[in-house]
Parts: structure tokens; sequence; C-alpha cells
């Protein structure tokens, strides 16, 4: 059981979505089954990572990502 938890420590997560590695089937023409893992596009930006389509939906709709401003 430990190791099970520690794989999921280790994989990288969409901080707005939630999006993670999944797992498919690749399937040549002798239709022979072999597990893959598909990851997602993730992006850095700020510090923290983002998936392609989060990334996309921040930057359409003009959030800034940016450290908090003192009040001065």
């Amino acid at each position: 059981m430990a190791n099970i938890q520690q794989k999921h420590k280790s994989r990288e997560v969409c901080l707005i979505c939630g999006k993670a590695d999944s797992v498919s089937m690749n399937r040549p023409n002798s239709q022979h089954k072999t597990k893959r893992t598909v990851k997602p596009n993730f992006q850095t930006k700020f510090g923290a990572r983002f998936c392609q389509n989060c990334f996309r939906t921040l930057k359409k709709n003009g959030f800034e990502l940016s450290s908090p401003r003192k009040a001065s």
C-alpha cells in the first residue's frame, strides 16, 4: 500500500483543473495491447505548473498570477 501512495505523490498535477497523467493503450496494426502513460502538456509560469488548456484560459481572461503587492 505504501508503494501505491508514493506513485501518486510523484505525479504532476495541474493546480487549477487537477489534470494528471493517464493510462492508455498502444495499439499497432497487430492489435497487440501494451500500456503507456499519457502526460498532459504542462507549462511553468510564476513557479507553478498549469496544463496548456488552463494556461490559455488564464491568458485569455487576463488573470495575472503574480505575488500580492504590499498596500501603501
